[in-house]
């Protein structure tokens, strides 16, 4: 029976047989329009992403006009009586391939070799009058914070001031504050100085819970990177080597102490053995000199400097006006022409050439993803080499090493390039804070090695780190069957295991890598290959261990290699050289296009479109601000995030040269 009334059904009886939709909504049986809520998002989305499109195609079209237009920064101008102020919240890097885009008056980060030449220049200066040194937190490497030590206090030698203030930090907030004439820290202060030591995870027992069977191959026994996945502990050789440089570094941090603060050295070895310290623990044990906040800090600045310029004067009052007192950052200073001399320039004809190797060595070209770790692409670092050397104008070629290794092979085609550059001109390397394993493989190709004497480096030998999965397949009920063809079809298979004669046949195959990597090494340091081999195995030296088993050439740091190279070329210390750095530093338009990878360069897409869902999550800003809070131990994130970078590189690369540790020695 129809469900309408009957004096409609008698009503349409007279109309049209055409159907008539009900005049009420569907049964609650019928599905449900979908929504279509995504469409005029969809559409929304696309005119964006068309619209930037269009934005940097029309930018890049115009050219170096645009690029000046977002690189409008005002000329620094550094006032009489002006005080440099050195923050050290903020590490200190060796480069910045890109600084991003620059409005208005922003400053760009300041690299560390600029940072050098800086305090350097401002010690005659007649516009700076002293350095206030700001720091809460520093976060760089020994050798780096000595060599900026050794700045400060040549810079000190014109008798300008430095006074420094520690809101709060570590071991290296007070080394680098103790150049200064005075340190303060407020009240409520401390610094955490405990006596030298490292720690390292093993992985074992995570592994063996997992069902993960490591096989570690290693050429020799102090190359013990892998053992953090095979044992739960240090081996002996593993643990010797790093004391030795644990002691080392120690003693030396304990001397500085002693030396800059004029007090006994077993004083201060024992005050720094009971650990954290509180300022008025600090001020009575002489390692600081007043308790003060920073306003008050600056206020005696003030003073200083205003003093200084009314001495000898019939003033009875300084006139604030006329002498105030102004503060500039380190990175404003740098940008600045202020106290440089362009009386003496050697010209175009005598350039120097630097090239920044920084992070792990892997083979092809550089990602350039961004927020990822530096790296030494072979590729690209091979054809920043070649550039260099086919420039007639450069007449020397400096390395900055900061690299804890990595792929074996990527490590010997640079070398092969640099081997034929040191035939035209002279090579050097300047070792930064770790240059071993594959990050020694390229130095021992230069004419000249320089260290510092805090450089971790050596490390001569090679690993092989295979997990095998058949245990996990196991503990789940999976099952595995193969088809061969031939013996090798399943050699190394991660499913199936690895048998005795599997493992003996994969040690054959790394075993000359070890030799060729220890030849070059011995023919590189004018050793025989057994001496060269009772140095090598594997085992990490301080910079001044390798100076004096002939390792490196010269202790030193940044500006003593630059001083090397242009006394090789003829040119006085006292000399301005150009300098071509590499990477190239982009900045405004150019940086902005290389960020969103639309500069039209050539690097490589398929590894930029490699990502690594562990390294992203480590590289992510939450788990670094996890970090600074000290919900994660910063230690515990910079080695995930080597373990990271080295799983990376593995993937690609089964013989591997790399540093056994992160090695955070405090």
């Amino acid at each position: 029976m129809s469900d309408f009334p009957q004096s409609e059904r008698n009503e349409s009886s007279h109309q049209s047989r055409t159907p008539v939709p009900p005049p009420y909504p569907p049964s609650r049986n019928s599905p449900p329009k979908r929504s279509r809520w995504w469409i005029p998002l969809l559409i929304i989305g696309g005119v964006i992403v068309l619209f930037i499109a269009g934005v940097i195609a029309f930018f890049a079209s115009l050219g170096n006009s645009i690029e000046e237009a977002f690189n409008t920064k005002k000329e620094v101008i550094v006032k009489k009586n002006s005080a440099l102020v050195i923050n050290f919240n903020r590490p200190l890097q060796e480069y910045y391939p890109a600084s991003g885009l620059s409005f208005g008056n922003a400053s760009s980060p300041t690299p560390f070799l600029e940072a050098l030449q800086a305090i350097k220049r401002a010690k005659n200066d007649e516009n700076i009058r002293g350095i206030f040194i700001k720091s809460s937190g520093v976060n760089t490497g020994f050798a780096r914070a000595s060599e900026l030590q050794d700045a400060l206090t040549d810079f000190k030698r014109s008798g300008k001031f430095i006074y420094a203030y520690i809101e709060s930090g570590g071991k290296q907030d007070l080394y680098l504050a103790l150049p200064a004439d005075s340190i303060f820290m407020p009240q409520q202060g401390y610094v955490t100085l405990n006596a030298g030591g490292a720690s390292v995870m093993f992985y074992k027992g995570l592994l063996e819970k997992l069902g993960v069977d490591v096989y570690v191959e290693q050429f020799e026994e102090y190359k013990s990177f892998g053992e953090q996945f095979s044992r739960t502990n240090f081996t002996e050789p593993a643990k010797a080597e790093l004391r030795s440089l644990i002691e080392q570094r120690n003693k030396a941090y304990n001397g500085a102490v002693a030396k800059y603060r004029r007090l006994p050295v077993e004083r201060v070895s024992t005050a720094i053995n009971h650990g954290l310290f509180r300022s008025d623990s600090l001020l009575a044990a002489g390692f600081i000199d007043a308790l003060a906040g920073e306003e008050s800090v600056r206020d005696r600045i003030e003073k200083r400097i205003t003093a200084s310029e009314t001495d000898g004067k019939s003033e009875e009052k300084p006139d604030k006006k006329k002498n105030k007192v102004n503060f500039v950052s380190l990175d404003d200073y740098a940008a600045s022409n202020s106290g440089a001399d362009n009386k003496d320039n050697a010209g175009k004809e005598k350039q120097i050439a630097i090239i920044y190797g920084v992070g792990g060595i892997r083979s092809g070209k550089s990602g350039g993803s961004f927020g990822s770790d530096a790296e030494i692409a072979s590729s690209t670092f091979i054809s920043y080499i070649k550039k260099v050397r086919e420039d007639d104008n450069i007449k020397a070629v400096i390395l900055r090493i900061d690299s804890p290794g990595g792929s074996a092979l990527a490590s010997d085609l640079i070398w092969e390039e640099i081997r034929k550059t040191s035939a035209v001109k002279p090579v050097y390397a300047s070792m930064s804070e770790v240059a071993a394993s594959g990050g020694y493989y390229i130095p021992m190709a230069c004419d000249t090695i320089i260290a510092s004497p805090h450089t971790i480096t050596g490390s001569i030998g090679v690993i092989a780190v295979i997990p095998s999965f058949k245990g996990t397949l196991d503990k789940v009920g999976l099952s595995v069957d193969t088809i061969s063809t031939g013996e090798s079809s399943q050699f190394m298979n991660p499913m199936l295991g690895y048998d005795a004669a599997q493992r003996a046949r994969f040690r054959s195959m790394m075993e000359p890598i070890y030799t060729e990597f220890v030849s070059k090494a011995a023919k590189s340091r004018k050793k025989t290959y057994d001496e060269m081999r009772a140095l090598a195995k594997g085992r990490v030296w301080s910079g001044v261990d390798a100076k004096n088993a002939g390792l490196v050439d010269v202790l030193g740091g940044f500006q003593t290699a630059i001083s090397i190279a242009k006394r090789r070329i003829g040119v006085a210390d006292s000399v301005k050289v150009i300098v071509q750095e590499y990477p190239r530093r982009t900045t405004g338009l150019a940086a902005l296009l290389k960020m969103l990878n639309a500069s039209g360069s050539d690097e490589d897409d398929e590894q930029i479109s490699q990502g690594n869902a562990v390294e992203k999550m480590i590289n992510n800003k939450t788990w670094q601000a996890l970090a600074e809070s000290g919900a994660i131990p910063e230690t515990l994130l910079a080695h995930a995030r080597y373990v990271a970078q080295i799983a990376r590189i593995s993937r690609e690369e089964h013989t591997l040269a790399v540093l056994p540790y992160i090695l955070d020695i405090r």
